[in-house]
């Protein structure tokens, strides 16, 4: 497991150099077409006007959906999994077991995989024209959950008054370098895939990250050579 995460770390600088590529691009793209984002935007800002009325509940339902991402991966791995709890004052927790029990995937997918909002991006897809609009404002609705949730959950928290704020459990089990860098770079990946999943449908947005990473090592090796 040691050897394999040492590989990773290279495989992970290069996936993350692609990244920010495609959100460049992705982005660029977004404001030259604002106005196939509207409806996106409407529910992104609309979630930030729920967080002041509904603080206490959402962050019930951030932590339901950390523990629900830990599960549902876990689950993909082929986990066992023994208990799924969530709190409201005390956090969560999901114990599992089987086979890779230290799988990164597992632990920091809370992170960086908006789970609600790719579940909406798939039913998107079969969609009339008509109602797409009101599915790209749930989107922006998870859009906005899923940031606000990793934003809070990727800082320093204080567990106890008389203890120093330290980051996330499954953080400083992975490593608090490693960790930032399998974040960032999956972040940066599925901003790019949700920005043009609006557009293109999820398909046309795979099809893009695909163009824009061979487009990338091209650049690279012309570089290079």
């Amino acid at each position: 497991m040691k050897f394999l995460k040492i590989i990773s770390y290279p495989l992970l600088t290069i996936f993350l150099a692609v990244n920010v590529c495609c959100f460049y691009n992705a982005t660029l793209f977004a404001i030259g077409n604002y106005k196939t984002f509207k409806w996106l935007t409407i529910g992104i800002v609309a979630y930030i006007l729920i967080t002041k009325f509904f603080r206490k509940n959402l962050a019930y339902w951030r932590t339901f959906s950390h523990e629900l991402t830990h599960k549902l991966v876990g689950l993909l791995f082929g986990r066992k999994i023994h208990s799924f709890t969530v709190t409201s004052e005390m956090g969560g927790a999901v114990h599992h077991s089987g086979k890779f029990s230290n799988n990164v995937l597992i632990s920091l997918s809370p992170y960086c995989l908006p789970i609600y909002t790719y579940f909406l991006l798939i039913i998107r897809l079969m969609i009339e024209n008509a109602y797409i609009w009101i599915f790209d404002i749930m989107i922006g609705l998870t859009v906005g959950f899923h940031a606000v949730a990793i934003f809070k959950d990727t800082q320093k928290c204080q567990q106890n008054v008389n203890q120093p704020k330290e980051y996330q459990p499954d953080i400083q089990k992975c490593g608090i370098f490693y960790s930032f860098l399998f974040i960032w770079a999956f972040l940066l990946f599925n901003a790019a895939i949700i920005i043009w999943s609006i557009p293109h449908g999820l398909n046309g947005a795979f099809v893009n990250w695909w163009d824009n990473f061979v487009i990338f090592f091209k650049f690279v090796k012309n570089i290079l050579f």
